[in-house]
């Protein structure tokens, strides 16, 4: 207990600096909308919520547990030889591949829709991190896509892209039907 540092301290300091001003200039364009009863600013709040709750939880975590617990489970794979040799061309190929996933994601999006595109970015981030079991990789992103779905179409009942695409937009529309 106590292992608390400075920096982490800072951190969450900032964090919830952030969140506080988020929930302050979420009054801006607090409004009712009919068909929502949390209003406008809603599910920006919910998102604000998140945060602070993320914020606390990880600060409780290095009080309780600290960075010792961490650095076991991550660096124990690993001699100090290879921590000291410079980055090979897959990793540079895999960091291009998660910086240039989102922008992907983005794009088809557009096409395809949140409903059909997200379990694939999902996966594909899960795989560019460096997960190979695919039981795993199917699972959690279908998992965190249930979540997301859930949140945001059946709490926050948020209209999320559908896709321009035919087939992708049929599908979309009859999940929110069976969803709604």
């Amino acid at each position: 207990m106590g292992r608390l540092q400075r920096r982490h301290i800072i951190e969450a300091a900032l964090w919830l600096i952030f969140a506080a001003l988020a929930y302050y200039f979420s009054f801006r364009f607090e409004k009712s909308i009919e068909i929502y009863k949390f209003g406008a600013s809603g599910w920006p709040r919910a998102v604000i919520l998140v945060i602070v709750i993320s914020a606390l939880a990880q600060l409780a975590t290095q009080y309780f547990i600290g960075d010792d617990g961490n650095e076991e489970v991550i660096g124990s794979h690993r001699s100090s030889e290879e921590e000291q040799e410079p980055h090979d061309r897959a990793y540079f190929l895999r960091m291009a591949g998660i910086l240039l996933l989102p922008v992907i994601y983005a794009y088809t999006m557009d096409w395809v829709g949140f409903y059909i595109s997200t379990p694939f970015f999902a996966a594909a981030v899960i795989y560019l991190m460096g997960e190979r079991r695919w039981k795993w990789i199917v699972g959690i992103s279908l998992l965190v896509w249930a979540l997301l779905v859930f949140v945001f179409t059946v709490l926050l009942y948020t209209g999320l892209p559908t896709g321009n695409t035919r087939p992708f937009y049929d599908f979309s529309n009859w999940l929110l039907v069976l969803l709604r």
